[in-house]
């Protein structure tokens, strides 16, 4: 303190020093206020950066969403309807079976001709429903989906009906294996103007004629089997028909493509 002293009174007096003093503590308190600043400055900073960085990647994650949500949405737009038309034809098919007694009326007293469309298109409508169930399931299969409620939905209707096909909880045929299920969709789809596309009755009738598919021979043994069958209440299939019922009610709330009266459970 004695150097300050001498100081102060080398340069001139007590009011001197002590402008001097208020001079130096001014400078003092300034720089250390600049350096809390600065430090503020680069906290804040640092901060920022790491929300900015949080912010964009919730961005991120919303626009991947997003995508795939649109994504999911262009699928649907294209083969809902093909979708929607074979589950209808499926389930009436098989109600028709259960409920209107089609296998005795047009099999057992049908003529040839009858009893022939009754095998060949029933095995039809369910290649049918397979093929599109897998061009659908190839179309979405490379999309993430985690947080697409729509999508667990629609896995959960189709998984079911994989599940009653291949069950050995019925004792009643069409028991088909999940990845015959596959198989068969794979059979019946043709690429045309590269699109997925299912082929028409026509051109089935022509694959029975020209290949002995085991799979469509399979198929066609179970339907024959039907008629043979003392019992007509066919609980596999009726599980499958009520099952299908909920996949038109999902994808069709508002009936409509199919009126509320033309989706009738099998009792």
């Amino acid at each position: 303190m004695e150097y300050l002293d001498v100081f102060l009174v080398a340069i001139g007096g007590t009011s001197t020093a002590l402008l001097v003093v208020g001079f130096l503590s001014k400078g003092l308190i300034s720089h250390l206020f600049n350096k809390e600043i600065e430090s503020y400055k680069s906290k804040l900073s640092l901060e920022n950066s790491i929300a900015l960085e949080e912010i964009k990647t919730e961005l991120l994650k919303n626009a991947k969403a997003e995508d795939r949500t649109i994504e999911y949405e262009m699928i649907m737009k294209r083969y809902k309807g093909p979708l929607l038309y074979a589950v209808y034809d499926l389930q009436s098919r098989l109600y028709n079976i259960i409920v209107q007694g089609l296998i005795e009326t047009y099999y057992i007293h049908g003529d040839e001709s009858e009893k022939g469309y009754v095998v060949n298109n029933t095995v039809f409508v369910i290649a049918q429903y397979f093929a599109w169930t897998e061009i659908i399931r190839r179309e979405i299969q490379f999309i993430d989906f985690k947080d697409s409620d729509n999508t667990k939905k629609i896995s959960e209707l189709r998984d079911n009906i994989y599940g009653l096909w291949q069950t050995d909880g019925f004792k009643d045929p069409f028991r088909v294996w999940a990845g015959e299920q596959r198989a068969i969709g794979e059979l019946m789809i043709e690429d045309v103007n590269n699109h997925h596309t299912c082929i028409g009755y026509a051109a089935f009738l022509n694959k029975l004629k020209d290949n002995n598919e085991t799979l469509f021979k399979k198929l066609q043994n179970d339907v024959v089997s039907l008629s043979n069958s003392g019992s007509h209440s066919f609980p596999r299939l009726r599980e499958i028909q009520h099952a299908l019922i909920d996949i038109l009610d999902y994808l069709d709330p508002e009936y409509i493509r199919f009126p509320k009266e033309r989706r009738s459970y099998a009792p």
